[in-house]
């Protein structure tokens, strides 16, 4: 009997050292896979560029596809190695479930091609907010089965450019309506919607997009190098804004992600780059190599080193993709395209 108790022992102390043994095992790196979408080319299908290796090889995905046919993608969220979405002008919504190889258009909660969809937000691979012009919001909490729409008065019939979900319950919808700014906040997952107001009338900035990191730290970033941030979930706010970007007032923040409450990428205006690392206390502008009279209209992250920019001509259709693996000391000119491209997205999950 001790015998046997003193095997049972034995094997336990094996089997305890086992599950240490995998438990220790480093988890396996994420892969860097990123989608980029813009507008149709001459073959009139909307451009969507697939990444496997953190840009520095790229792929076409959908070109001869029906579902891209006629169609210019504005936005992308790729959630995982399967799951994307794209929404684009005349209301398209468009989804993979096997990495782009075959993408299918989702139908709206509303027949109304006069809409432009123009970003989208999701948490996890079925819970999708998506916003665009004349003051439309959607949201779908089974992957597009079903969606509710929310009244676009209340929004003044605005320009939504950007929508960005906290967490189930607190989203973030921006934009521009009558030459004015317009901040809307639900912290009920949509059953009701407040607006911000900055102080010194900061609401005369045109808002472009909104960002977070957890539920605390919150970025709203948009015309002439302006932003508003909080570090109390939206209980307080700051007015900033980041000197010296160009033009006559300051160049437009086209796009800003968030690495952590303290660092922020941020794509601009004039070729300029920008990351703070103090929550914007002081910017450290980034050397572009790209030509003059280029806007930055999309910027993702993998780590601390590796982003991407999208980029966008003001003088002629063309697009390009800029690549950095050193943090922004250096960013290379990875592909030109002969459409606009607008937004990247690397895989969240």
């Amino acid at each position: 009997m001790k015998l046997n108790i003193f095997l049972v022992f034995i094997s336990m102390m094996l089997i305890t050292a086992s599950c240490k043994k995998e438990d220790n095992k480093p988890e396996p790196a994420k892969k860097k896979y990123a989608w980029v979408v813009g507008d149709k080319d001459s073959t009139e299908y909307g451009m969507i560029l697939f990444t496997p290796d953190g840009g520095d090889t790229w792929l076409r995905q959908g070109q001869g596809a029906a579902a891209l046919y006629g169609v210019s993608l504005a936005n992308v969220w790729a959630v995982d190695t399967n799951i994307v979405w794209a929404v684009g002008l005349n209301n398209v919504i468009l989804r993979t479930s096997d990495g782009g190889s075959n993408w299918s258009r989702i139908t709206p909660p509303v027949n109304r091609p006069d809409i432009d969809l123009l970003s989208i937000s999701l948490l996890g691979s079925n819970d999708v907010w998506i916003s665009g012009s004349k003051g439309i919001v959607y949201h779908s909490a089974n992957g597009g089965s079903t969606w509710s729409t929310f009244d676009s008065t209340f929004f003044r019939k605005g320009l939504l450019q950007g929508i960005h979900a906290v967490n189930q319950q607190t989203v973030y919808v921006v934009g521009q309506a009558d030459q004015w700014s317009i901040i809307a906040r639900t912290i009920n997952g949509g059953q009701t919607w407040d607006t911000i107001a900055p102080e010194n009338n900061y609401n005369i900035h045109l808002w472009i997009g909104a960002k977070s990191i957890g539920t605390e730290h919150i970025v709203i970033y948009g015309g002439r190098a302006h932003y508003i941030y909080s570090h109390d979930a939206g209980v307080t706010w700051k007015n900033d804004s980041v000197p010296n970007t160009g033009g006559i007032e300051g160049a437009d923040i086209n796009c800003l992600t968030m690495l952590d409450a303290n660092t922020w990428w941020g794509a601009f205006d004039y070729e300029c780059i920008y990351i703070t690392t103090n929550a914007g206390t002081s910017w450290v502008k980034q050397t572009s190599s790209l030509p003059g009279g280029m806007f930055l209209v999309g910027i993702d992250y993998y780590d601390r080193n590796l982003a991407l920019i999208a980029a966008q001509s003001s003088v002629s259709r063309t697009g390009k993709i800029m690549k950095t693996s050193d943090g922004g000391n250096l960013w290379e000119l990875k592909l030109h395209t002969r459409s606009w491209i607008n937004k990247v997205s690397f895989i969240k999950n």
